[in-house]
């Protein structure tokens, strides 16, 4: 008997018990990613079962009903729903329970909606996104969040202000969340070639500013420590003005720390970041030498093995 089975987009193990809180076979979603998956194998076999379902269980309620009308008058002017939700709900869940044990042990589990079918969508559309009028944008990226969604509600996309050589920038990113990557990769790759677009996966580095309402970080204003951890970079990084009272701050540190060293290293080869107020000390190092910090640590990685 299985005890788990691999998601087909994040490929994180879904459980029993997560087959079991699905609430049908049409309404499944990866615990993880939350990409809508489908169920190709036994799902017509549960669908005949539940046509036989129905009936028997409107048959039981009426019984049960009129056999508590026996002892309790009362009960037969009660609604047949709430005879149905106390003494036959508790059948109804093993019902479930059965389905849900089904499909996890002999189901074929796949996504919803293929990537092929996005780019589908998207080639129809690509003019749009490509001329990117500023009196449709509203329209156009709210038509591209609900297509990207059927994927994962999470991801978000961006595309270059103007295009660079005749091609417009258009960056899928899973928003700095390491399950996600796994969605990021396979969308891209999935991708026709599109003579007009170049595609980019996770936000990349970018030497920048960073102002979110009255916060504003530039390179000159952080510092950092740092420790190796098991091929890991370990930082405290320090801050002119940072206060730890206002989550502006952090959201822009984080922000900025995306943009200098690009999403897939800040995720694979960074983590357990802190912030500090900066105070002068000979130690600290400038932001600006992260990226090459993080160059040496990925290099030291990829050497061979003696």
């Amino acid at each position: 008997m299985k005890t788990n089975v691999p998601c087909p987009q994040c490929e994180i193990p879904i459980t029993l018990k997560d087959f079991q809180d699905f609430s049908s076979p049409f309404t499944m979603r990866c615990p993880h990613c939350l990409a809508k998956l489908k169920e190709t194998r036994v799902t017509p076999f549960l669908l005949i079962l539940l046509i036989g379902a129905i009936p028997l269980f409107i048959f039981l309620t009426d019984l049960v009903q009129q056999f508590l009308a026996g002892f309790f008058p009362f009960v037969a002017k009660l609604p047949s729903v709430l005879i149905f939700l106390f003494p036959l709900f508790p059948v109804f869940m093993l019902y479930e329970r059965f389905n849900g044990l089904i499909m996890f042990n002999m189901g074929n589990l796949r996504m919803k909606h293929t990537y092929e079918s996005f780019w589908d969508w998207f080639l129809k559309h690509e003019d749009v996104y490509y001329q990117l009028e500023e009196d449709k944008l509203d329209r156009a990226f709210g038509a591209l969040m609900k297509q990207l969604s059927r994927y994962s509600p999470a991801l978000v996309f961006e595309f270059s202000v103007d295009p660079i050589a005749d091609k417009r920038e258009f960056t899928i990113s899973a928003n700095g969340n390491l399950i996600l990557f796994p969605a990021v990769e396979k969308l891209v790759d999935a991708a026709p070639p599109l003579e007009r677009f170049k595609l980019i996966k996770f936000h990349q580095r970018e030497e920048t500013d960073i102002r979110i309402h009255d916060v504003q970080l530039t390179a000159k204003d952080l510092f950092f420590t740092y420790t190796w951890h098991d091929e890991i970079l370990e930082l405290k990084v320090y801050i002119k003005g940072w206060d730890e009272e206002d989550e502006t701050y952090f959201d822009a540190a984080c922000l900025f720390l995306e943009s200098l060293v690009g999403e897939y290293d800040l995720v694979m080869h960074v983590e357990n970041v802190e912030f500090y107020q900066y105070e002068e000390n000979a130690f600290l190092k400038p932001i600006a030498e992260l990226p090459a910090l993080v160059d040496e640590l990925k290099n030291e990685k990829l050497q061979p093995q003696d």
